[in-house]
């Protein structure tokens, strides 16, 4: 019996996010028009349609032309709050950052922007429905709306739901949204002793002391930073310069994932992580060998992101 139950869920979860694809496709920046808002009885609203049957029904028995008057007045500011309802969503544009990046288990903030000519109240966006919705506050109509991450990956953006309850919570005007962008989940840094170890005695293999340091004659185009003035001024026929040694660069290291799978895998990537964040921090190089499938060593924040995202697709 659940099993049917689950089917017949999925199977409806899958109509309806069709019947929405057809309706609204995929796009960087959408518009909420008329076909894509949505407007719905809120739980107070439900009980106030309630309430003008009841007293329609009341007037019509005892022919009481107070009551029905009454009745009256409430249908028209449940038509009022409709339309305010509707115009409150309406010919707004709804766009967010192109790039976003989190780790896994982390919470990603996405930064969701709205443009209009005209002032819009209570606002709200959020994904799912699991999460408090983010209020779009501020007079720029932009707010960061919570994303919770699970997995690693390269995924799609869910859908974006934006709402509000204007003017006096009797309807749920709401859009669904399908914006055109993704997201990167690299796999939680795991701090581990070996990759701590690693990383502080990396490159300093080969490496000559900085402090070594010889003298030679001085030659056009050396830096006057470099001059030994004390020299000087007992031999000014013969001036001497502070000369170093070229030292070598320090020899990179390489990050290995193993052949495993499951969760074993999925430590050996946390560790990775951890180990390239950190080699990153001391602006050392390393390279990543994944199966068949690996990348030079060196450094820097493009680096960085091309080795994170090969963690990420493993």
């Amino acid at each position: 019996m659940n099993h049917l139950k689950r089917q017949l869920q999925q199977w409806f979860r899958q109509q309806f996010t069709s019947w929405l694809n057809k309706r609204q496709p995929l796009a960087r920046e959408v518009t909420l028009s008329q076909k894509i808002i949505y407007i719905l009885p809120s739980r107070f609203g439900l009980w106030y349609i309630l309430l003008l049957v009841l007293l329609y029904l009341l007037g019509t028995n005892y022919q009481n032309n107070l009551i029905l008057l009454m009745s009256y007045m409430l249908v028209s500011v449940l038509l009022l709050a409709l339309t305010l309802a509707w115009r409150n969503l309406h010919n707004i544009s709804v766009s967010c950052a192109p790039v976003l990046t989190a780790y896994a288990t982390e919470t990603l903030m996405v930064p969701v922007s709205l443009q209009t000519a005209e002032q819009k109240q209570q606002i709200q966006c959020y994904f799912t429905y699991e999460q408090q919705p983010s209020v779009l506050a501020d007079a720029n109509m932009r707010a960061m709306v919570p994303l919770v991450v699970k997995k690693r990956g390269y995924f799609p953006l869910p859908r974006l739901t934006v709402h509000s309850y204007y003017p006096f919570g009797l309807f749920n005007c709401k859009s669904m949204l399908m914006l055109d962008y993704h997201f990167w989940v690299f796999p939680t840094p795991l701090p581990s002793e070996s990759a701590d170890a690693l990383a502080e005695n990396s490159g300093n293999k080969n490496q000559v002391a900085e402090d070594y340091d010889t003298i030679r004659s001085y030659q056009a185009g050396d830096s006057l930073k470099l001059m030994l003035w004390k020299r000087l001024a007992r031999d000014p026929a013969n001036p001497v310069v502070k000369y170093a040694p070229s030292v070598p660069l320090p020899e990179p290291d390489w990050i290995t994932i193993p052949a495993v799978t499951g969760a074993a895998l999925e430590l050996a990537l946390s560790k990775a992580c951890y180990m390239m964040l950190q080699l990153e921090q001391r602006s050392k190089p390393y390279g990543l060998r994944i199966q068949s499938k690996s990348i030079n060593p060196s450094c820097g924040q493009q680096h960085l992101q091309r080795c994170l995202r090969e963690l990420a697709l493993c």
